[in-house]
């Protein structure tokens, strides 16, 4: 008996418009939250799931649902020396992805080094603004975030100062689409819109 997929009918074209401009980089605002405060994960789409595209395919469907008092806290990054990515890992039928991050903070005070004393053993999740508005996340339920904190002072005028936050971990997506609500201690974000909540 031969098995009936239905992935193959998900593929659509993928096109470009000349003269649209990509804006490179992420925006100076990153969330993150360890997993233990978190009740409840968004969702992916099934593969099989009936009325999904390729855009949905990457976009997770609901809330991250947050302990009692829990809320997404946020690190200033310097926006030139800060990124994503992702990459294919693995041979099939268990090939995943790699999401990584690179933040770089220009602090490196003690609130700096309080913060990478917890995340060196800790497990977070990140949500990172794109330049075009729309939120990633790097972090999941299934795999540990490694997050690899270093910092350095400088020798001379003109060499960096400061936090270089090193994220990695695997998941089954491309650091997945969130357009969710993002609980912080500013206010309720629309991350479908990047805006407050009213």
């Amino acid at each position: 008996m031969t098995t009936v997929c239905n992935n193959s009918a998900l593929y659509d074209s993928l096109d470009f418009c000349q003269g649209t401009t990509v804006l490179p980089g992420i925006r100076k605002r990153v969330y993150f939250l360890p997993k233990s405060s978190i009740v409840k994960y968004p969702t992916l789409p099934d593969l099989s799931a009936e009325g999904v595209d390729m855009g949905a395919l990457a976009t997770y469907e609901g809330d991250f649902t947050l302990a009692a008092d829990a809320k997404w806290k946020r690190i200033d990054v310097l926006t030139g020396d800060s990124d994503i990515s992702s990459e294919s890992q693995g041979d099939a039928p268990s090939k995943t992805f790699l999401n990584k991050c690179t933040l770089k903070h220009a602090g490196r005070n003690e609130e700096a080094t309080g913060f990478c004393r917890m995340a060196n053993s800790d497990d977070l999740v990140y949500l990172i603004q794109q330049r075009d508005g729309k939120y990633r996340v790097v972090g999941n339920e299934m795999f540990e975030t490694n997050t690899k904190p270093a910092q350095a002072s400088g020798a001379k005028e003109t060499d960096t100062s400061g936090t270089t936050i090193s994220v990695e971990v695997s998941d089954v997506c491309p650091a997945p689409f969130y357009v969710g609500k993002i609980v912080t201690d500013d206010g309720d974000i629309d991350a479908s819109t990047g805006g407050l909540t009213t």
